[in-house]
């Protein structure tokens, strides 16, 4: 009788375990490891593309635009630029146009033929979803090129967001909103910082000016929002091409929290389907050592 009993209470705790370890298999599978960096070129491609390979695990790689920096971008520049470089994982990245992209007749072909499907033709933004969160990569260079495509990303943009009632958001485009490095901010990315405060919180990404800036929680003016509630940006840059040292002297607009030059930077965001994340962002040097130049945490309110 006794011998029964342990059988059962072995069977059970065997059982107990094992429905443990789904959960955690559950939980784990709903989290996600993102790295966020863009303009990606000489000189330093390799190393940067180094670094996020080393990080694991990793769910997906955010490019904030000029996804090849070169003065022209022919199919062929990308195939040097991405050869024993970024195309080591090619399949986890999600682009997002910049204005280098853009150099080659006729325009963005380049960055379509590279790109295929991932380019999201011929409207060049798109979104999915990852970790619990909702996902946008949007064109920005469409609102300094023709009103007619930016008015209707935006139409889109309102759609998507409204079919993501509750739900962390992370959107990326290439030139900053808000910035104090080289060509500072953009105020034409005005209407997209709209959109996505009048939905909810939100993280931006964003690059072009090659440094690296956090900003606080923004709304659309500038002024300060309440921490979790607000639109809050990162500017990470670059992935490979010539970084700019420091902030411009007569630069206007919001100043940032954290403000680093001179080198390449990758971004790790740790996200969970509560909203709650966390950052480390790495400065790389040439000779490919890197430093942590910033982290922390943060949830977005969404409910």
């Amino acid at each position: 009788m006794q011998s029964i009993h342990l059988t059962r209470r072995r069977a059970l705790l065997v059982l107990c375990s094992l429905v443990l370890s789904l959960r955690l298999v559950a939980v784990a599978a709903e989290n996600a490891t993102i790295a966020v960096t863009g303009d990606i070129y000489t000189p330093d491609v390799k190393v940067v593309s180094d670094v996020i390979l080393e990080q694991k695990p990793l769910d997906a790689v955010l490019l904030v635009g000029d996804t090849c920096n070169a003065k022209i971008t022919p199919l062929e520049e990308y195939k040097k630029t991405y050869k024993g470089t970024f195309d080591r994982f090619l399949s986890i990245i999600f682009p997002s146009p910049g204005n280098h992209d853009e150099h080659t007749k006729p325009s963005f072909s380049g960055y379509c033929a590279f790109w295929g499907k991932a380019a999201h033709a011929p409207g060049l933004y798109y979104s999915f979803d990852l970790g619990g969160w909702h996902v946008i990569s949007l064109n920005s260079v469409s609102f300094r090129d023709g009103k007619e495509d930016a008015r209707k990303q935006i139409q889109w943009l309102k759609s998507d967001l409204a079919a993501h009632p509750q739900t962390p958001v992370i959107a990326y485009w290439h030139y900053p909103y808000f910035s104090r490095a080289k060509h500072c901010g953009d105020p034409k990315m005005k209407p997209l910082w709209q959109a996505l405060e009048t939905h909810g919180p939100a993280l931006v990404f964003s690059g072009h000016n090659h440094v690296y800036e956090r900003f606080p929680a923004l709304d659309a003016e500038g002024n300060p929002s309440d921490a979790g509630r607000g639109v809050q940006q990162f500017v990470i840059g670059s992935g490979g091409a010539k970084p700019v040292d420091s902030e411009k002297k007569d630069a206007k607009g919001p100043s940032s929290q954290v403000f680093h030059g001179g080198t390449q930077h990758v971004g790790f965001f740790a996200l969970r389907p509560d909203g709650s994340y966390a950052f480390t962002i790495k400065s790389v040097a040439k000779d490919g050592k890197t430093a942590v130049v910033d982290q922390g945490k943060g949830k977005l309110k969404t409910s």
